[in-house]
Formats: C-alpha cells, structure tokens, sequence
C-alpha cells in the first residue's frame, strides 16, 4: 500500500443560540491501495443511481466506520465496504454530484 488517504474527523460546536455546527476536518491520514471496480459492480451499483468510482483498500483496524473519505484532493463517499480474510477491508467510493 503506497497511496494516502484521508478520513475526517468531525467536531461539534455549538452557537450563542445552541445550534449545533458539524466541521469535517479530512486529516487522518491511512494509507491504502486504489483498485478498479468491476464491470459487474459499476453497473449494478448504476442501477441504484449510484456512480461508483473505484475501490479503497485500508487496513482493519484503521477503518472506524467513516462515509466518507478524501483521496487524490476529491471527497468520496462510501457506499459499500467489503471485510477481507488478510485484516483489510474495502471501500467502494462513489462521486456524489452537487454536494
């Protein structure tokens, strides 16, 4: 694994008025190996308006539940994981237009 990845880490705040505001900080740096997705993947996760990307292979044990992550400066959500029998795990990210 020589790519990086980074997942977020959120903190909370709240105003004078007690509205809570999320900030997304992505610094937690995990390195990871970048695969393609299948053919058969790319198009049922089509079928599901979903626009899979490409697959993010992490290690277990660095993988804390995110939905997102932030690879090659774009942010990535998560739409799928898959846990592997070698103690790693893979993110199937997709590209979210408009957000």
């Amino acid at each position: 694994m020589h790519d990086i990845l980074f997942f977020p880490i959120v903190t909370q705040t709240k105003d004078e008025l007690g509205q809570v505001d999320k900030i997304e900080d992505f610094s937690r740096q995990v390195f990871c190996e970048e695969k393609s997705i299948p053919q058969s993947e790319f198009f049922a996760a089509g079928q599901n308006e979903i626009k899979a990307s490409f697959i993010l292979i992490v290690h277990l044990f660095d993988y804390k539940k995110e939905r997102k992550v932030k690879y090659d400066n774009e942010i990535y959500h998560i739409y799928r994981t898959y846990k592997r029998k070698d103690e790693r795990i893979e993110l199937y990210c997709e590209v979210k237009t408009g957000v």
